[in-house]
């Protein structure tokens, strides 16, 4: 069995102004995307309820949450709680990213 070192390979096209974003799961409370990002393309800010973690698979991008920010390099990771947060990612040189969302529960868990 050969062991090869995988890099991921970002499609650069002129004007891949925004991200390219593919949902890979949605089941039940969680949720994981692939998002490829050009150097340089920015996704604005934006609330969001849920607990994220974006894991950096190539690239370098740079993650902020209200007043805080932090670049990542691949491979890197970042927990960004939920509630009313505001943020947004820009990537500073070519990037991929998974997205990894967890809901809340729609209704209690019973207790049995």
């Amino acid at each position: 069995m050969r062991s090869e070192n995988h890099m991921f390979r970002i499609p650069v096209r002129p004007g891949f102004d925004r991200p390219d974003v593919e949902v890979l799961l949605d089941e039940g409370r969680v949720k994981v995307r692939r998002i490829d990002l050009a150097a340089g393309v920015r996704i604005p800010p934006c609330e969001m309820k849920e607990d994220v973690v974006f894991v950096v698979l190539s690239g370098r991008v740079a993650f902020s949450s209200e007043s805080s920010t932090a670049s990542v390099d691949a491979p890197g990771a970042v927990y960004i709680p939920g509630g009313d947060a505001t943020r947004s990612m820009t990537a500073e040189s070519p990037a991929r990213v998974l997205a990894v969302l967890c809901r809340a529960s729609d209704t209690p868990e019973s207790a049995e």
